[in-house]
């Protein structure tokens, strides 16, 4: 991890997403960058050399700029307040602050693919009622058009003494074995239990069976069931977070991988889920998959959406 990209819009749940980094396992030291974003678009100058504008035009014109800039204004001091609050909490980041007058979304995802950031970190909700009812459509075109890694934070739990569960899906694609060389390179907090699950359906059943590379890698000739193919992928993946010196428990659900995996959210109360972005069936396709996105969506934990670099 050497860049970090964090959408910042000054909300409650924008603060509670820096707060959440704490319990990301990131190094001490990161190269990040604090971006907020005003949605506006900002007029020409209607008063250049030569004018281009009619004089009834330019006046509301140059209100409309004057507007634009007075929001960009706002967006550059949201920003730098974010800068100082994350400064605090990880007081060796080099952090510079920006801001941007642009849709938020497309600012955000064309910002991290130019800075190169290895990590999109953006809250779950924004500041209007409706994204603060559902997933925010910010958080949702993030997630689906950002070129690496996105992490959806949400509120920690309310006793941060607790050592916090992370659920780690699996399921034999290049973004969920991602998600374990994630892992394996941060600096956990002492008291994080990592929780491996991955769930069988007829897709795996048809994995196991038909030549590619989940087979060549995890079946072998005498098993009969995706079972067994199942517990051999995440028994070795739980052996090297376990080398790494890492609490880890396995756990196979059965069902449709979004259903169980957010009822499995649930049942071994996780504070945080790692997915990959795109499962073993749809690792070609650029948008975001169906499952990552039900469970970015509907969890109620921070979400951490894998995409194999």
């Amino acid at each position: 991890m050497k860049r970090l990209l964090v959408g910042y819009d000054g909300s409650e749940c924008a603060a509670a997403a820096l707060q959440d980094l704490r319990a990301a396992g990131l190094p001490p030291e990161v190269e990040a960058k604090i971006l907020t974003v005003a949605d506006v678009w900002i007029p020409a100058d209607p008063h250049p050399e030569p004018p281009v504008y009619p004089e009834g035009r330019a006046k509301a014109v140059l209100r409309a700029r004057e507007a634009a800039l007075d929001a960009l204004k706002k967006a550059q001091a949201t920003a730098a307040e974010g800068r100082a609050h994350l400064q605090g909490l990880f007081p060796k980041w080099r952090i510079p602050a920006l801001a941007l007058a642009d849709p938020p979304a497309w600012a955000i995802a064309r910002s991290a693919r130019e800075f190169q950031a290895d990590l999109v970190v953006v809250g779950s909700h924004g500041r209007s009622l409706l994204e603060r009812l559902f997933l925010g459509s910010v958080a949702q075109k993030v997630a689906n058009e950002a070129h690496c890694s996105v992490r959806i934070c949400k509120p920690p739990p309310s006793d941060p003494n607790r050592g916090q569960t992370i659920l780690v899906a699996l399921d034999g694609s290049k973004d969920s074995e991602s998600a374990i060389r994630s892992i394996l390179t941060r600096r956990w907090p002492l008291g994080t239990t990592f929780k491996l699950i991955t769930v069988i359906d007829d897709r795996l059943e048809s994995a196991v069976g038909w030549p590619g590379a989940y087979a060549d890698k995890w079946v072998q000739n005498h098993d009969h069931e995706a079972r067994q193919a199942a517990s051999r992928m995440i028994e070795k993946h739980s052996a090297d977070l376990y080398g790494a010196g890492l609490k880890v428990e396995t756990h196979i659900y059965h069902g449709e991988p979004k259903h169980a995996l957010l009822d499995a959210v649930h049942d071994l109360c996780a504070d945080c889920v790692f997915i990959g972005a795109h499962g073993l069936h749809h690792e070609r396709k650029p948008s975001l998959g169906t499952v990552a996105s039900a469970v970015a969506t509907r969890a109620h934990c921070t979400v951490e959406i894998v995409r194999a670099g």
